[in-house]
């Protein structure tokens, strides 16, 4: 999806699309409220990672220096 497209969605000017994407501005709970909804998403999509369960059967493959660690069962986080 542009930026465009994200803009016409969410109510969210172009201008500060590009500016968040860069990090040359910071997101107001609003604007991470109606980018949210322009992507029929929930805002804490947008803000951090999201514990989710592995399937069964698929091992662990977290970075490097976490290999050694007993990971938690089935679970991940992504972004």
């Amino acid at each position: 999806m542009s930026q465009e497209q994200l803009a016409e969605r969410s109510g969210v000017a172009r201008d500060t699309i590009s500016k968040l994407e860069t990090g040359r501005r910071k997101a107001y709970p609003t604007t991470i409220r109606k980018l949210a909804a322009g992507l029929n998403t929930e805002p804490r999509m947008l803000v951090g990672g999201v514990e989710y369960l592995e399937p069964a059967g698929k091992p662990d493959e977290g970075p490097e220096e976490e290999k050694g660690k007993e990971p938690r069962e089935g679970r991940k986080v992504g972004f």
